[in-house]
């Protein structure tokens, strides 16, 4: 089930700054309400949340270098998560890499629920998405293999982090999309494949 909110993006053209401001609105404790949460990667304050015109928290460290949000229902249990795109470097994989962080939300503050040091691959972007009709939100990215090639990979959330339950063939060109209810990868002579379920499992159909 396609997980409602609506995003605002603006972009403005400052030299040299790359600057752009997220702004979403979303019913983050599923009491019918809607927060706006502005998501600005380059500022001092990279997340805020809004009630009203109330600034109800603000947070995220630097060292993170985040750089994606996406707002979601992990557990079908109406309380959106934030899932954040982060670029960390860890012990075990000390060159900076992007990942995902998810944080909780218990209508005070964002709250760290898991903090991925690496997934499967080499992460190039993802979403979120509930594409088995559970009313969960599985987590949806684009990974990159050691010989350069895309592979399309779904998690899903146990309760204290996600388990990889699907893996696309390698893939040539490719970037993610989400449209229309629907999400997959785009390749770059414009084809789109869609995740979809055939005989009970996941597969990846053309998209006329």
């Amino acid at each position: 089930m396609f997980y409602k909110f609506v995003l605002v993006v603006l972009f403005l053209s400052l030299p040299f700054s790359g600057w752009a401001l997220f702004v979403f609105h979303s019913d983050l404790e599923g009491d019918g309400v809607k927060e706006r949460i502005v998501f600005s990667p380059r500022s001092e304050r990279v997340l805020k949340v809004f009630r009203g015109e109330e600034e109800v928290w603000s947070g995220l460290p630097d060292r993170w270098e985040a750089w994606k949000l996406v707002v979601a229902d992990m557990d079908g249990d109406r309380v959106k998560e934030l899932l954040v795109g982060v670029k960390v470097s860890t012990r075990f994989f000390p060159r900076r890499h992007k990942s995902v962080f998810v944080l909780g939300w218990n209508g005070r503050f964002a709250y760290a629920r898991w903090l991925c040091s690496h997934l499967s691959k080499p992460l190039i972007d993802f979403l979120a998405f509930d594409v088995d009709g559970d009313f969960k939100d599985e987590l949806i990215t684009l990974e990159e293999s050691s010989n350069g090639r895309a592979h399309l990979l779904v998690y899903k959330w146990i309760g204290f982090g996600y388990v990889g339950i699907w893996e696309s063939k390698p893939l040539c060109g490719v970037e993610l999309f989400q449209k229309e209810g629907k999400v997959g990868v785009k390749l770059f002579d414009g084809r789109s494949f869609f995740l979809s379920i055939v005989d009970g499992k996941l597969v990846l159909r053309h998209s006329p």
